[in-house]
């Protein structure tokens, strides 16, 4: 089989992916890794393609097979840490994700990954590390289409920083991250819309109060009444949450249940 058969294969095998006919694409792909039994691109795509079609096990197999071929091959981990996720078995997923991640700090997809799986286990110290990695190499410019989507990713890693820091009760970092999350929206044109920050102005009163800072307290209180038309009682809600160490909407008990957070 030469370069131009081998082409031709591999793009009939995407045609048939990507139209959801799983079992042809896979007949060519396994003739193709039949022929090149060492190529680890060509048996990472044969594992992908078993896992796109809820084929756990052998996509599990395979990409160990790959694995076996190169070390080396970020790719290979991310599919088995989305595969070990699929399971339930977090800690198995943690740790593919940390290879590849190790092997590129700017893998911005298992970066991503990474955080939503720190979070979910309770790893907010490493939230923060990751964060910090991405922001520190996305760049925030909205000029192009694909230049937006990553700094969509960039807002989106200030977010998950300040619910990091509220979690670890470092709440006056936690102020300063969600103003610059405001900061930023306005900076990159992020489309507004009332009550858009109902949930961070709810945080940062809640901060000011359990900081017992009294004027920036006040200012928020004087917020929620004037802009979400807050009445006494829901701002004495709010002042009973922050005495618990509620600060984020995400916290709160019947909120936990719905994330699964418990």
């Amino acid at each position: 089989m030469n370069e131009k058969e081998v082409k031709k294969l591999l793009s009939e095998a995407k045609k048939h992916r990507n139209n959801g006919e799983f079992a042809e694409s896979l007949a060519l792909l396994h003739q193709v890794n039949n022929e090149f039994p060492e190529n680890v691109t060509y048996r990472y795509l044969l594992a992908s393609t078993y896992y796109e079609s809820m084929s756990t096990e052998p996509a599990k197999r395979y990409v160990e097979e790959a694995i076996g071929l190169d070390s080396d091959f970020k790719e290979n981990y991310e599919l088995l840490g989305d595969i070990f996720q699929k399971k339930g078995d977090l800690q198995s997923a943690q740790i593919n994700y940390e290879k590849a991640y190790n092997l590129d700090s700017q893998y911005i997809t298992v970066g991503e990954k990474l955080i939503q799986l720190y979070l979910r286990t309770k790893n907010y110290e490493d939230v923060l590390k990751v964060c910090d990695n991405m922001t520190s190499y996305i760049p925030v410019d909205t000029s192009t289409a694909k230049s937006r989507a990553l700094t969509s990713i960039y807002l989106g890693c200030l977010l998950y920083k300040s619910w990091a820091l509220v979690y670890l009760k470092q709440y006056e970092s936690a102020i300063q991250q969600i103003e610059e999350i405001k900061s930023k929206d306005k900076e990159t044109g992020v489309p507004t819309y009332p009550g858009m920050y109902k949930n961070e102005d709810e945080t940062l009163f809640k901060l000011y109060y359990k900081l017992n800072n009294s004027d920036k307290a006040a200012e928020y209180r004087n917020l929620l009444k004037t802009e979400y038309k807050y009445d006494e009682n829901a701002i004495g809600r709010l002042e009973t949450e922050a005495e618990q160490d509620i600060m984020l909407f995400r916290q709160r008990p019947d909120v936990m249940v719905h994330l699964g957070l418990n």
